[in-house]
């Protein structure tokens, strides 16, 4: 039988095999590590990113309190006062749904003849009355009228009345009239009855014949 007998100072130890496993794991810390700070870096990235849209967006809403701030600076002064008065009345109606953006487009739908179509419509407190103002444009001055006279015998509208006109070319190649119209508004009532079922009746010809 031979024995293996290690005369050296030092015991023996295999230096391959110790360098083999130290070097699998250093590589794996190394890749570990690496994919860290990867994911640091793309966290960082997006942190400035983030940073930088929130600063964006912080200062476009100190942009528009300062002009809130500096609106009602406006409204504030003496000469505006009457005009800051005005529109919280009309705000505080359609808050409370006496002033119906439904219900008049509905009312004017069921009045309007045919060819004839609302371009704008703005509300405007004169005393304590609530004043519709129309931008109209149609085919003819005769169906303005009759849109007027159709307010007219209405509950919900009065003193229905042209207030300017402009004639220009439609695209068509036909003449084509452009209608400033106001009338009061009554909130809170119905159309009249004897002329509602005409009305809608023409207004659903109209539509059927467009």
């Amino acid at each position: 039988m031979r024995l293996k007998i290690n005369l050296a100072s030092q015991p023996y130890e295999d230096a391959r095999r110790f360098m083999i496993t130290w070097s699998s794991l250093l590589g794996g810390l190394s890749v570990i590590l690496l994919a860290l700070v990867i994911i640091l870096v793309r966290h960082w990235q997006n942190y400035r990113h983030m940073a930088t849209n929130l600063q964006r967006e912080n200062q476009v809403l100190q942009d528009l309190n300062n002009k809130q701030a500096q609106g009602l600076a406006i409204l504030n002064e003496p000469t505006n006062k009457d005009v800051r008065d005005k529109s919280e009345f009309i705000n505080s109606l359609i808050q409370r749904k006496e002033v119906s953006w439904t219900r008049i487009f509905v009312d004017l739908e069921r009045l309007m003849p045919s060819h004839l179509r609302v371009l704008g419509i703005a509300p405007r407190l004169i005393g304590d009355k609530i004043m519709i103002e129309m931008l109209l444009d149609g085919d003819s001055r005769d169906k303005a009228a009759e849109l007027a006279r159709r307010m007219e015998r209405s509950n919900v509208f009065r003193d229905a009345q042209i207030d300017d006109e402009a004639m220009g070319g439609g695209k068509t190649g036909q003449a084509e009239y452009h209608f400033h119209m106001s009338a009061e508004y009554v909130p809170g009532q119905n159309l009249n009855t004897s002329d509602n079922d005409k009305t809608v009746t023409e207004s659903a010809e109209a539509r059927g014949g467009q």
